[in-house]
């Protein structure tokens, strides 16, 4: 799928970002950069695609060790 964000300003002045063919927190990562220049988000709403997990990922943590 491709990936692209929409940044959308209305009459109003809200401002929308919206990303596509992002999965997990990719999409939060893909839109900092925006978020950071735009301000704060009033409000956040995660598509399904952002609880869907990404095939071939692993997440490993070790704790301890040796020594």
């Amino acid at each position: 799928m491709k990936r692209s964000i929409q940044v959308r300003v209305s009459p109003a002045g809200e401002i929308t970002v919206e990303a596509e063919g992002f999965n997990g927190r990719g999409c939060e990562a893909a839109t900092e950069a925006i978020e950071d220049a735009l301000g704060k988000a009033k409000t956040r709403t995660r598509k399904p695609s952002f609880w869907k997990r990404v095939q071939g990922l692993q997440n490993r943590q070790q704790l301890g060790g040796e020594g």
